[in-house]
């Protein structure tokens, strides 16, 4: 597969793939197509993956980073951060990993962050207000702000006002060209900067 102007930097592979736990559940996997291990995360959106969310998975593959996108199970999330550089060490490093809660998987995302101290990145949290209180590094993208002066140190809040909730998701009817590229930008510059193989740990 070659990489489109525009939509990255590098080829990847992606489709259905064992996740980490028992049973063994079928989650998504968008990694770059090379055979060194990647900085990767793990996206939820406290549910089942839909069209948008693989769609925004392939997205940080093509810009050099390994996305996993499990069942819509806390226990199938959780595992899946913990196998990055464990038992998935063949493509993922384990000194390199964040989490991208997405709507209704703010919460697990938030949660799991903290208690790993792993960068975070929540797109439409819901519900709000959303509390930050870790030492993590937080890039929140939103359509609200409630919560921002809870953010801590690490927090960076954008917020898109006058956008709905699918503001990022093309499939939507609250579809927004400009903040869906700007998330889009700001989302991927926020993995390069913590997730780099350059990065400070």
């Amino acid at each position: 597969m070659t990489v489109i102007a525009g939509e990255g930097r590098v080829p990847i592979l992606y489709g259905h793939h064992a996740m980490a736990s028992p049973p063994h559940l079928t989650g998504y996997l968008a990694r770059p197509d090379a055979v060194d291990p990647h900085p990767a995360v793990v996206i939820t959106a406290g549910i089942e993956a839909t069209n948008a969310v693989r769609t925004l998975a392939r997205l940080v593959a093509r810009h050099g980073f390994a996305a996993v996108v499990p069942p819509g199970t806390r226990t199938e999330f959780t595992a899946a951060v913990d196998a990055l550089g464990g038992a998935w060490g063949e493509w993922s490093r384990r000194d390199r990993r964040a989490v991208i809660g997405i709507g209704l998987g703010s919460g697990w995302a938030i949660a799991i962050a903290e208690e790993r101290g792993l960068p975070l990145v929540l797109l439409s949290p819901q519900p709000t207000p959303v509390r930050l209180t870790g030492p993590s590094a937080a890039l929140v993208l939103g359509v609200d702000d409630v919560g921002a002066e809870d953010a801590g140190a690490g927090g960076h809040w954008v917020t898109y006002r006058g956008s709905g909730l699918g503001f990022w998701d093309d499939a939507s009817p609250d579809y927004a060209e400009a903040p869906a590229a700007d998330s889009r930008a700001r989302l991927i510059g926020f993995l390069d900067r913590h997730l780099a193989v350059g990065a400070a740990a």
